[in-house]
């Protein structure tokens, strides 16, 4: 490890400290997923931007008008480094939901700010259990409020899109929200999926038009694992 990148990680835990633990108070003492994914929506947006700016990190964002502000979706996005979230924390404009594997919640502030902040914990070893989670979530939901998945179900280590799992398009089914398509481009270039060096560098993320799912149910479900699959693919060439 270098000494710049052991500044950039030492900057980063103190950025996630400064935000993480008022946004976990204060998520605590919110009632409500409305009011904890608005919580959430403003520290992830400011958390990131902030830790993008500082790290010389640029995202820009094509095909929001694809999306109503007003209206809830199902966001799914492909997976290829630790900064994609943050990536597209900074430029989604929807109050978001992110489905989270449970190891994550161990990590101390980042997992409280996720528990606190109304976000949705999946357990891999336990499909059921997983399952009725993501139906107490989407109970619970109001407003333009969202999910956030990463239909791969963990990170591409080469930088190509992964087999999409069957849960989030349950999820989206179960709902009847649209499913909308993200693409984003260019974060395997600042952090590698195994790495933690932190380079400078441009980031791309792609929004695709809304795929219904009213009145579909699960035997659409491959059909519809398809269209996400073309959707995601069809994006600007390159790295994710």
């Amino acid at each position: 490890m270098t000494v710049v990148n052991a500044l950039q990680l030492f900057f980063i835990g103190l950025l996630t400290l400064a935000f993480g633990v008022p946004a976990t108070l204060l998520g605590l003492l919110l009632p409500g997923k409305a009011l904890k994914g608005k919580l959430f929506l403003r520290v992830s947006k400011y958390y990131s931007r902030a830790a993008l700016l500082a790290l010389r990190v640029n995202v820009a964002c094509r095909g929001l008008e694809h999306i109503d502000v007003r209206k809830p979706y199902v966001f799914m996005s492909n997976h290829v480094s630790h900064a994609d979230a943050p990536a597209l924390a900074s430029v989604l404009p929807h109050p978001l939901h992110w489905v989270f594997k449970k190891e994550l919640a161990k990590i101390p502030v980042f997992g409280w700010v996720l528990l606190a902040g109304g976000q949705i914990m999946v357990d891999r070893a336990d499909p059921e259990g997983s399952r009725a989670a993501l139906e107490r979530a989407l109970s619970g939901l109001s407003g333009n409020n969202s999910v956030m998945i990463y239909p791969e179900g963990t990170r591409s280590r080469d930088g190509k899109l992964q087999p999409l799992k069957k849960g989030g398009f349950w999820m989206a089914v179960h709902s009847g929200l649209p499913i909308v398509p993200v693409r984003v481009s260019g974060t395997r270039e600042i952090v590698a999926a195994d790495s933690l060096r932190i380079r400078p560098g441009n980031v791309l993320v792609e929004v695709f038009p809304p795929i219904d799912t009213a009145g579909k149910g699960m035997g659409d479900i491959p059909e519809l694992m398809k269209r996400v699959r073309e959707a995601m693919l069809s994006g600007t060439p390159g790295p994710g």
